[in-house]
């Protein structure tokens, strides 16, 4: 099945499968998956951002991983978790946006090398949806050395999937964070060969 069939099989199902209400701001598919960003109501009322990977085969779900963090109202950074851009350049080369997206999800988060940020990320024009960062990679740099000073640490351990289409690309990982085992869910715009647009999802692992 084609990219926008499979979203179209997720889309017609998203609500019943995850139990939530969902206000999907961002799908994109790749091959067998399909990823979804949206803002959810959970059961008892709570609202959250949401990532939700999905495995699609003969025009059925045939798996299911997500993450979702609740909604924070004031921000590091004036940006909501889920607002910016939301349309996929189709034009985009979806192979040189993996590249780069990989590219830095390996060197910052999994090596964590901070040596060369302005390599793979837009400098401070790098637009920051974590709650906690900053725009820009002065922000990021700041958070990274605040958690490094408090003995919070964030590594990236492993890279798990990555779907990729335009100009964007997901990315599902496990790694540590102050400690403790997380499911870390992150999504890139990328633009002249660099990202300049990431939101994301820490889920207990």
């Amino acid at each position: 099945m084609s990219n926008e069939a499979n979203k179209q099989v997720v889309l017609a199902a998203i609500d019943d499968a995850t139990g939530r209400k969902n206000e999907v701001h961002r799908v994109l598919a790749q091959g067998d998956f399909v990823v979804t960003h949206a803002t959810t109501t959970l059961p008892d009322g709570g609202r959250a951002a949401a990532f939700d990977l999905w495995q699609i085969a003969d025009g059925q779900i045939t798996g299911h991983w997500g993450g979702q963090e609740p909604i924070v109202e004031r921000t590091a950074n004036g940006h909501t978790q889920v607002d910016g851009a939301a349309v996929i350049d189709t034009t985009a080369d979806t192979d040189a946006t993996r590249r780069v997206a990989e590219e830095t999800v390996r060197t910052i988060l999994v090596d964590n090398d901070f040596s060369d940020l302005d390599r793979y990320l837009a400098g401070e024009s790098y637009i920051q949806h974590n709650p906690r960062f900053a725009n820009g990679i002065s922000g990021l740099a700041a958070a990274v050395g605040e958690l490094a000073k408090s003995g919070q640490s964030l590594k990236y351990s492993d890279v798990l999937d990555v779907v990729a289409e335009g100009n964007f690309a997901y990315f599902r990982s496990v790694g540590v964070l102050a400690g403790a085992d997380f499911v870390f869910h992150d999504l890139f715009r990328v633009a002249d060969g660099r990202a300049v647009e990431h939101w994301d999802v820490i889920a207990p692992r």
